[in-house]
C-alpha cells in the first residue's frame, strides 16, 4: 500500500490504524484489483486514488462486484452521468461507496428532487455541484437548516428554492457554526 499509493510513513500509520483489517487482505485478491478497479473505472490519477482511499480507508475491503460497481452504476443511471460527473461526484464524496442505496442516497435524491421540485437535470447539477449533500441526514442536517433559512430569511418556496438551487452549498452548512 505504502508504494502503490505513496504514501508517507504517517499516512501508512494512519491508514493501519484506522482500519487494521486491511492487514489481513490479500494483496493479490483484495488490495490490487480493487486499486487497479477504483483507478480504472473512475480514470482516476495516482492523487485521486490515494485521496479516495486516506479519506475512506474501508473501501478497500468492499467487494466490486457486489458493491462497488453496483452503486456507480446505479448512481450513474440515477443521475445520467457521464464518466467525468460521476468522477466528480465519488471524488467529492468518496463515502457514498459505502452508503445503502436503497436506505440512503436513493431516498436523500428523491427527498431533493421532491423538496425543491427539480427534474432530473436540475437533481443532476445540484448534486454535481455538492457531492456532500448526499452524505447529510436529511433529518439532522437538510430539513433544519432549510427550515432555519426559511424562517431566518422569510422566504417562501419559490425564494427558498431560488437560493438553494444558486448556492447548493447552503444545505451543507450548520446553522450553529456557520449562520
Amino acid at each position: 500500500l505504502q508504494t502503490r499509493l505513496d504514501l508517507g510513513d504517517a499516512q501508512l500509520r494512519k491508514l493501519v490504524m484506522t482500519r487494521p483489517q486491511l492487514l489481513g487482505l490479500s494483496i493479490e485478491d483484495n488490495l490490487a484489483p480493487t486499486l487497479e478497479w477504483l483507478q480504472t473505472r473512475l480514470d482516476l490519477d495516482e492523487s485521486g486514488l490515494r485521496k479516495m482511499v486516506l479519506a475512506v480507508p474501508s473501501l478497500l475491503g468492499y467487494s466490486v462486484e457486489d458493491n462497488m460497481a453496483l452503486k456507480l452504476e446505479w448512481l450513474r443511471r440515477r443521475l445520467d452521468l457521464d464518466d467525468a460527473g460521476l468522477r466528480k461526484v465519488v471524488l467529492g464524496r468518496p463515502q457514498l461507496l459505502g452508503l445503502s442505496v436503497e436506505d440512503n442516497v436513493a431516498p436523500k435524491l428523491d427527498w431533493l428532487q421532491t423538496r425543491f421540485d427539480l427534474d432530473d437535470v436540475q437533481l443532476r447539477k445540484m448534486v454535481l455541484t455538492r457531492p456532500q449533500l448526499l452524505g447529510l441526514s436529511i433529518e439532522d442536517n437538510l430539513a433544519p437548516t432549510l427550515e432555519w433559512l426559511q424562517t431566518r430569511l422569510d422566504l417562501d418556496e419559490s425564494g427558498l428554492r431560488k437560493m438553494v438551487l444558486a448556492v447548493p452549498s447552503l444545505l451543507g452548512y450548520s446553522v450553529e457554526d456557520n449562520m
